[in-house]
This record gives C-alpha cells, structure tokens and sequence, in this order.
C-alpha cells in the first residue's frame, strides 16, 4: 500500500515567514519526503505541501526534482562531511583517539531514521539515475572514503597504525558503519541477542581497531 503524502509540520501561512528562510524549509521537507517515498515516487508538489509553499515556490529555487535531491544531499550530508574534516583538521591528539571520534562521529550521523533511508534510496535507487549516482559517489562516498584514509595516513606516519598494501581499510570501515546502522535501525527488534546501539558500535570500534593497529613488534 503507497505510503501517504506527507504532512505540513507548520501551520503558518507561507507569506509570514521569510523569503530567505525558504530554501531550508524547502531542503527539510525534501529530505523528508524522499526518505518517506523513495527518489522515483517523490513529487514536488509533496516536498511544496510539506513545506508550506506552493509548487511553484519550489521551482523557484531548484529547477528540478534531480537538482532539488543533489542540493538536499549537500546541505543535510555534504555539509556533515565538511565538519567532519573540520574536526580531523584540528585534533591535536593521538591517530586512535582521532579514529574512534570520527567513527563515533559518523556512526551517530548514519543511525539517524532519515539518513538511514536516504541509505536505502542509494542503494536500491541512483543504480536507475547514473547520473546522481556519479554525484553521490563524488559528493559523499568518496569524501567519506577520503576523510578516513586521512586518519589512517596519520596513524601510519605515527606508528600506531600498520601500513597495508591495499586500499580496503577506509572502505571498510565505510561500509562496516553503514551496515551495522542499517541492522541496528531495521532488525533490532527481531534479533533475540540484540545489541544496544552502545554496544554496536563499541564492538565495531574494537574489530577495526584490531585489524588496523600496529602490533608491539611494528611499533619497536
């Protein structure tokens, strides 16, 4: 049974508020009505109800639904990222302390119900639209990808972290997060051995942690 459209979260008439506070109220409903209904059954006129403007309001700031789902992207994930990067840049401590941040960090970013969904749009959707799947690689896999390796060049030119020949560990430890938050928000409750989400993500950090540390004899 299709989902029903979304409703407004704001009652107030669309000539009471600000012009400029718009293209954010917009962007929210966006992000709401694609994790709702998917990329291909979204519509405009959703996204518009939802915002309390009309249609033509929507269009006024992005000309389509493919530019209105990349510039939603890039203010509710994008933007995520460049903080990210931000804290990589100015941590003064040790490459572990900095890695079990950031994927704290990124694993409490992920397990949100909306970013779980705009997962589930990625993977079971852009296969269809090559187009913003080539964006969403750039604009946030790649980005992701490369914020870690970051960390991990950092422990390797430190010592804590064991050089590797290939280039999994960043990959990995991407879809390791993306996997248990995904288990933790859509089968938590038909597990008979569930693990809280404290849990989870402790036993993710200890299983890389021990795949990338240099061991004793590595570090002499």
């Amino acid at each position: 049974m299709p989902d029903a459209p979304p409703t407004a979260h704001s009652s107030a008439p669309r000539w009471q508020r600000r012009p400029e506070a718009r293209p954010d109220e917009i962007l929210d409903a966006a992000f709401t009505v694609f994790g709702q209904t998917g990329f291909a059954r979204a519509k405009i006129e959703d996204v518009a109800r939802l915002a309390g403007v009309s249609k033509g309001t929507v269009y006024l700031y992005f000309d389509s639904k493919e530019s209105l789902f990349r510039e939603m992207v890039r203010a509710r994930v994008v933007a995520a990222l460049a903080e990210a990067e931000a804290y990589v840049r100015s941590h003064e401590g040790s490459a572990e302390a900095l890695l079990i941040a950031v994927t704290r960090r990124m694993y409490a970013r992920m397990r949100g119900e909306q970013m779980l969904r705009l997962a589930r749009i990625v993977q079971g959707e852009l296969g269809n639209f090559p187009e913003l799947a080539q964006f969403y690689f750039h604009e946030v896999i790649l980005r992701a990808r490369r914020l870690v390796e970051q960390v991990l060049a950092r422990g390797v030119a430190s010592g804590e972290f064991r050089p590797v020949a290939h280039e999994f560990a960043a990959r990995g430890l991407c879809s390791l997060l993306v996997h248990t938050a995904q288990m933790q928000c859509f089968f938590h409750d038909c597990d008979p051995a569930a693990l809280s989400d404290d849990q989870a993500i402790e036993g993710l950090i200890d299983t890389y942690l021990n795949g990338v540390l240099a061991h004793p004899a590595d570090r002499s």
